[in-house]
């Protein structure tokens, strides 16, 4: 059950605060009193209010000052500031200090109860905003990006130093190899996470509006142009700017990116006013850049200008040891979603996936998971993939593997049946192995079971 949001009330008239408490908790809030600004502070550190009405003309502490050690120590908290009409200029400073309203004396209950509820929806607002904060970092962090192939983790490392600095970054791959999340793990890892993360695709940009989505434009700069726009540099002021397929760009503009990036300052069409800009780009491409660049798409000086950091992801088929953890990822999270018990892989059929191709990278081989798991009645099979997978697999020449890998796939597929047929009961499933429930619990654990 959710608490009642809470309120403290800090004042030195005695019948104020019962006034005050009896009014807060008739309309359902958690209420509490303190006399002066120390005892405020000591019962809000227990007490953790959402809201506080401050007096401002305490006995000792001062509300300005009280106002300012409560929003240093309780996260979050609204501090709406009591004043006399005559003292305006003590609220506006307590506001300095962090105060969210105030309210001047004298006031009616009306009045008080409204400031009260915004201040609620106030922080209530910063709370979501914290969670959702929270929710990206831990989607677009290194650590949601799966893989232990030397490929990749050569990759993350390199990835985990440029997101320090503020240099701009290159990043190459095939189409479905994850570039974008590779980028917003960067732009979370790096000290303007807390700012914009703007991703424009410049696939998708009409060439006729091209400058105007990256740079804006002012009113009547065009016939279409009825209001001011700023583009995509602002947006991403204090931020990142993310251009995904950067060698799709007009040549003509790639002169401008240019300019830009080296002058710090873009100005919008129809203006001659140079506004500044502090903006991290990274770029992307499914082309290799040096061929681009030899072909004419890609201008050479701002290839070395956006290059400082070049990273490439490798496809999948370059990274096959990784096939196996990615597709009993997206399984689970398929069967978490359908709201069934969680399956696996048959050993075929992950031999089928490791043998094909992927031409599509990791984006088809989501979607083959999601497929076979639709199609599937319990654990995957090899017959249960997209055709072109199975077939693919099954004229493939046999794959050479390492004694400790079969052992392994046995190993782990008996586990995962001799779990299913016991209804997941790990005693009477470590009896039947004939091990100990411990050494189970530790198999569980290094196959992902």
């Amino acid at each position: 059950m959710q608490r009642p949001n809470r309120v403290l009330v800090v004042d030195d008239e005695a019948k104020i605060r019962r006034v005050l408490v009896r009014l807060l908790s008739e309309e359902g809030y958690e209420a509490m009193e303190a006399d002066t600004g120390e005892k405020g502070l000591t019962l809000a550190a227990e007490f953790l209010p959402d809201v506080v009405l401050m007096d401002q003309n305490l006995p000792g502490m001062s509300g300005q000052e009280a106002t300012q050690r409560l929003v240093e120590r309780v996260l979050g908290v609204k501090v709406v500031m009591i004043t006399a009409f005559g003292a305006i200029n003590l609220a506006v400073d307590a506001m300095r200090r962090g105060a969210y309203d105030y309210l001047t004396k004298p006031f009616d209950n009306d009045e008080l109860l409204l400031r009260v509820r915004r201040a609620m929806e106030a922080r209530r607002l910063a709370d979501e905003v914290e969670s959702l904060r929270e929710a990206l970092g831990e989607r677009y962090s290194f650590e949601g990006i799966l893989g232990e192939s030397e490929a990749l983790r050569g990759v993350l490392h390199a990835a985990r130093r440029a997101a320090q600095s503020d240099v701009p970054v290159l990043v190459e791959g095939e189409s479905g190899t994850g570039k974008e999340l590779l980028v917003r793990a960067i732009h979370h890892a790096s000290r303007r996470s807390a700012g914009p993360f703007v991703a424009v695709n410049c696939a998708a940009v009409p060439d006729h509006l091209v400058e105007s989505e990256f740079f804006g434009h002012e009113k009547g700069a065009f016939t279409d142009a009825r209001s001011r726009q700023i583009g995509r540099f602002e947006q991403a002021h204090g931020g990142t700017l993310f251009l995904d397929e950067i060698s799709e760009m007009p040549v003509g503009l790639q002169a401008k990116l240019l300019r830009a990036l080296e002058e710090g300052e873009v100005s919008r069409v129809g203006s001659s006013a140079p506004v500044r800009v502090d903006v991290r780009v990274i770029a992307a491409t499914n082309l290799i850049a040096a061929e681009a660049v030899k072909n004419g798409v890609l201008r050479e000086d701002l290839y070395h200008r956006l290059a400082v950091v070049s990273l490439r992801i490798p496809p999948l088929r370059e990274r096959r040891e990784d096939i196996p953890l990615l597709a009993r990822q997206f399984l689970t999270a398929f069967d978490r979603e359908a709201g069934n018990p969680s399956r696996d892989f048959s050993a075929d059929a992950l031999a089928s996936l490791k043998a094909y191709g992927w031409p599509g990278n990791i984006r088809e081989l989501r979607n083959a998971v999601q497929s076979a798991a639709i199609m599937a009645e319990g654990i995957i099979r090899s017959c249960d993939l997209p055709p072109h997978v199975e077939r693919v697999a099954s004229t493939a020449p046999p794959r050479a593997g390492t004694l400790a890998e079969a052992v392994e796939a046995v190993e782990r597929r008996l586990i995962a049946e001799t779990l299913a047929q016991e209804g997941g009961n790990r005693t009477r499933a470590a009896e039947r192995l004939a091990i100990t429930r411990k050494t189970l619990l530790a198999k569980i654990a290094q196959y992902g079971l």
